[in-house]
């Protein structure tokens, strides 16, 4: 009884035990799986944190980067725009700058510290431009567009005071947005005024690479043939000769061979007699002889004026144009018709271009004569349309009339005004097509007005050179000090006026009908336009070298408006004459200027002297001397007509004195110059050369003569005894009426001729070769020997009988697993460890690692690194949560098998 008490006692005390340390173990589980929890999400925490921290960082980095992105980029787009426009050269590109410059320089005085300065700009630049803009924007009157030009202007160094500006010049500001951005043809070039400024400043500083060699004065003789019958008088007289030009190929240029002869027309007349008619000159083919030259007579004499006398009339007149022979022997002659006209005062030659078939007769002693004149018509007089006005074109009808200009005045249009349709050039491409070159104006595509002067494309060079030439043409009280009275002349008002009237241009048309009665095709647009800048660019010509055309023209400087600019190229050399060139790929657009502005040759002396030379003719030469490869040869006449070299001082005053005149071996006549040779680079650059011909030498070839003799470089040598110091109003010979005693010029620099190359010394005759040996005879091969005869083959050996298989042994039979054995018993769980004290707060706790720019700024529970020890989230888990939750897992799988096992 005893005993079953105690063994019930014991029983119920083991359950009591065993129920205990059930609960036990299910406490310890759960306290473990607490206690990693509470590790585990308290890093996390701290992680967050320190994330969320960087990830403001980020973002503000991020902003910041942004920023600094956009600043360069406006940094980079301001720099590149300020470097195009210091850059831009040419009208149009500094018309678009000034339109940029405005858009970015407002009027807005309120937001002055806001504008935006281009990068790279200096500081003085930039001040400048601050200071501009403020001072325009007080004074409230310019517009948008003006803003921009005006401070680009003082950028670049213009001396102006917005503040200071007058009403007129305001007023002239204002209206260049309008007139600057009309459309205008791209096809044609436009010569600027500032083009027009260097070519004054070239002539003036007697530039070698431009300047026309000095010629000894007393070596230049009369033409012999011209001493002819005047077509107009009827009597035979020393006559002047001036405008020529040869008969030539019209594709290639070459002087034509008409049956062994050199053909060239020329304008002629006696002196002071308005006698101006065409004239036919020959001499042999290739020849230099200037004494060699025969006159057939006028051409047009019999055909045309006056019925009953045979004579031509005064008013009705042939004037300078271009010729080439056709198939059948005669020639097709281009040429000036130009008849007076009572529609206006003054200037009343009605121009237009005539062509004219003549047949020419070999007589049997060897002289030339014209048979007759066919097909003489006029051909074209710049009307294109069915309206009175040209186009393309300025027609008579449209310039012979009266208008009211700025200053409200009537202006006759036959002053200083020009009218222009003259001086065909025929011209031939590779396919054949016919074209004519020629002088003209400018119609109503791009008309000559005042507004012309609003217009920035007609100035080029920088926005400081446009403004200080645009101030100066509308300013009347501009002037320049007189050479000769040494006061003060105004200049402003006759200046406005020229650019007013200005409209030169060079035109072209292609050709149809027959070649001996030829028709207008097709017209074009101006290849180049002087609109604003000169009155006459005249007597065109092309050459052509390799695939490029080469376009050559004349001008008088005095026919532009830039009076301060000529009247300084007369008061240094005494003459402004110049040649002008562009050259292109097409024959009807595209020409650029030859040395970048258009200038080729300059004058070198005055007007009056001697040796004075004009109308300037550029023809190709033959010579095959590397010395002139790429060269034209420049021809022209010398003297200007009406005996001005004639004029001597008597008492202060230029007379005309006919006993002085025979005393010094006659009239001193209108010639022609010595040739001289220019060279045309493929870069588009020019070239006097030191090499000059006899007089009158139209075909360079290779038996041509250089005249050492006539040439000089001494100025000195270049007028006659009495033509130095003569007081002249050259108003006669330049149509300016500027009074003037000429002055020395100063000598330019005449390059020396190569010297000429050393003969070639004579190679020395080559060694003769030694005679080769004889080959020795090639030994005779030996015979072959026999070849051995192969041994039989041995039988093969017969296959031994394979051995039987032996039988298989019976299998062992398989060993009886061993009862497992009882596992062990586990062991007792060790009591959890106290949790350590909580970190004093005023130690210092290790810094948290900077998130990196670009780190996402969400919370990541996944892989996130704790900032004090390195270890990830996912690490610190595994070793404290994941081992206790393990432990008290084990520990309750025991306490229930042990029980499982005493009941």
């Amino acid at each position: 009884m005893l005993r079953n008490n105690y063994f019930g006692e014991t029983k119920t005390h083991y359950k009591l035990y065993k129920c205990g340390k059930n609960w036990a173990v299910m406490g310890i589980s759960l306290f473990s799986l607490g206690l990693g929890m509470l590790v585990t999400s308290q890093p996390v925490s701290a992680d967050v944190t320190a994330t969320s921290t960087s990830s403001s960082a980020v973002r503000t980095d991020a902003i910041s980067a942004s920023s600094s992105s956009a600043e360069k980029a406006e940094t980079t787009s301001a720099s590149s725009s300020s470097a195009a426009k210091a850059d831009s050269q040419t009208s149009a590109e500094v018309t678009a700058d000034s339109t940029s410059t405005s858009q970015v320089v407002t009027n807005n005085s309120n937001n002055q510290n806001n504008t935006a300065q281009p990068a790279g700009n200096s500081t003085s630049t930039t001040q400048s431009t601050n200071q501009a803009n403020s001072q325009i924007s007080n004074q409230g009157q310019l517009n948008q567009f003006a803003t921009g030009f005006v401070n680009r202007a003082i950028s670049e160094g213009a001396n102006v005071d917005p503040n200071n500006f007058t009403q007129a010049q305001i007023d002239a500001l204002n209206k260049l947005e309008k007139y600057s951005t009309t459309k205008k043809n791209t096809d044609t070039t436009q010569f600027t005024y500032y083009q027009f400024q260097q070519t004054a400043d070239k002539l003036a500083e007697v530039d070698p690479q431009y300047a026309i060699p000095y010629f000894k004065a007393d070596q230049i003789q009369n033409l012999p043939a011209a001493t002819a019958k005047d077509g107009q008088t009827g009597k035979v007289a020393n006559m002047d000769i001036w405008d020529s030009w040869p008969v030539q190929d019209p594709t290639t240029g070459e002087i034509a061979n008409w049956n062994g002869k050199q053909l060239v027309i020329a304008m002629m007349g006696t002196p002071n007699a308005n006698s101006n008619h065409l004239y036919l000159l020959y001499n042999d083919y290739g020849g230099d002889n200037f004494a060699g030259w025969k006159n057939a007579g006028d051409i047009f004499a019999g055909y045309r004026g006056d019925k009953k006398t045979g004579l031509e009339i005064f008013d009705d007149q042939e004037w300078s144009g271009s010729a080439y022979p056709l198939d059948d022997g005669s020639i097709q002659l281009f040429y000036t018709h130009s008849k007076y006209e009572t529609k206006t005062i003054n200037h009343q030659n009605h121009q237009r271009i005539a062509t004219a078939n003549l047949k020419m007769k070999l007589n049997a002693d060897g002289t030339i004569s014209i048979a007759s004149v066919d097909n003489d018509h006029t051909l074209f007089k710049g009307k294109d349309n069915a309206s009175a006005n040209g186009t393309h074109y300025q027609t008579f009808d449209q310039w012979a009339h009266n208008v009211t200009m700025f200053d409200g005045h009537k202006e006759d249009f036959g002053g200083a005004d020009n009218f222009a349709m003259r001086d065909p050039h025929i011209v031939k491409d590779s396919q054949g097509n016919r074209y004519l070159v020629f002088e003209a104006s400018t119609g109503d595509d791009d008309y000559q007005s005042e507004d012309q002067i609003y217009d920035l494309r007609n100035y080029g060079g920088n926005a400081k050179f446009q403004l200080e030439s645009l101030f100066n043409l509308i300013n009347n009280d501009y002037s320049v000090k007189d050479k000769v009275t040494g006061k003060m002349i105004k200049i402003g008002r006759d200046m406005r006026v020229r650019a007013s009237q200005a409209n030169a241009a060079i035109g072209i048309i292609k050709l149809g009908g027959t070649e001996n009665n030829p028709t207008v095709a097709e017209v074009y647009d101006p290849i180049i336009s002087a609109v604003m800048v000169s009155d006459e660019i005249e007597r065109p010509d092309i050459v052509k070298i390799g695939d490029t055309y080469h376009l050559f023209a004349a001008s008088r400087l005095n026919r532009g408006t830039n009076d301060a600019a000529w009247r300084k190229a007369n008061d240094k050399v005494g003459d402004n004459v110049v040649t002008l060139g562009w050259y292109s790929k097409d024959l009807t657009k595209g020409f650029k200027p030859l040395n970048g502005n258009g200038v080729v040759l300059t004058s070198t002396v005055p007007a009056n002297w001697r040796t004075a030379t004009y109308s300037y003719y550029a023809v190709p030469t033959r010579s095959t001397d590397p010395r002139f490869k790429n060269t034209v040869l420049i021809t022209a006449y010398m003297t200007n007509r009406n005996r001005v070299a004639d004029y001597r001082n008597k008492d202060g005053k230029a007379v005309l004195d006919p006993d002085f005149i025979q005393e010094n071996n006659g009239e001193h006549n209108s010639t022609w110059a010595p040739s001289f040779l220019l060279r045309v680079n493929p870069d588009g650059t020019t070239r006097v050369l030191p090499y000059v011909t006899n007089q009158g030498v139209w075909d360079f070839n290779n038996a041509t003569k250089l005249n050492t003799n006539i040439m000089t470089a001494k100025a000195d040598e270049a007028y006659l005894p009495w033509e130095k110091g003569v007081p002249f109003d050259n108003g006669s010979i330049l149509g300016s009426g500027q009074d003037w005693v000429d002055s020395m010029p100063s000598d330019p620099y005449t390059p020396t001729a190569p010297t000429a190359p050393t003969a070639p010394t004579a190679p020395t005759a080559p060694t003769a070769p030694t005679a080769p040996t004889a080959p020795t005879a090639p030994t005779a091969p030996t015979a072959p020997t026999a070849p051995t005869a192969p041994t039989a083959p041995t039988a093969p050996t017969a296959p031994t009988a394979p051995t039987a298989p032996t039988a298989p042994t019976a299998p062992t039979a398989p060993t009886a697993p061993t009862a497992p054995t009882a596992p062990t018993a586990p062991t007792a769980p060790t009591a959890p460890t106290a949790p350590t004290a909580p970190i004093n707060p005023s130690q210092p706790t290790t810094p948290t690692k900077p998130v990196q720019a670009g780190q996402a700024a969400a919370t990541n529970f996944v892989d996130q690194r704790l900032p004090q020890t390195g270890e990830t989230d996912q690490q610190h888990m595994t070793l404290s949560g994941l081992l206790l939750l393990a432990m008290s897992s084990l520990l309750g799988l025991f306490g229930m098998t042990k029980r499982q096992r005493k009941e």
